[in-house]
């Protein structure tokens, strides 16, 4: 019975010392999971530091980029404006050239025909426009 006493002892304390180890195991397994969330956490932090100054650098990128097409954009709608402007102007000018030329031959064939000149009386002649007030 003696010996059946020290196996009963011994299987006890083998499954204490299991037990004891498994907490141990446990307790250093829960700080080396610990220490891993932590150093993860900083990774992730660093990671969202790293992506956020991206974003800014590619915001504050795209704000330059708008602004010089905008530029580009004003310039070249001042240019074709002033284009627009010289070419109304020359169209104009070309425009008054034909109905003073077409006046003179009017005048001619007035003559030439023996009619008298008809003046409208409002300053326009007759081959302008509101020349037929």
């Amino acid at each position: 019975m003696n010996a059946t006493l020290w196996i009963g002892l011994a299987a006890i304390a083998l499954m204490l010392g299991v037990a004891i180890g498994w907490g141990m195991a446990r307790s250093r397994g829960a700080a080396e999971q610990l220490a891993r969330a932590e150093k993860a956490e900083r990774a992730l932090k660093d990671e969202a530091a790293r992506a956020q100054s991206a974003i800014a650098a590619a915001a504050a990128q795209a704000s330059r980029d708008v602004a010089a097409l905008q530029a580009e954009m004003a310039s070249r709608v001042e240019r074709l404006a002033a284009e627009h402007r010289a070419e109304t102007e020359k169209l104009a000018k070309h425009l008054g050239d034909a109905y003073d030329e077409l006046d003179k031959l009017r005048v001619k064939t007035t003559a030439a025909a023996g009619q008298p000149h008809t003046d409208t009386g409002y300053g326009f002649p007759a081959t302008m426009p509101l020349g037929d007030l």
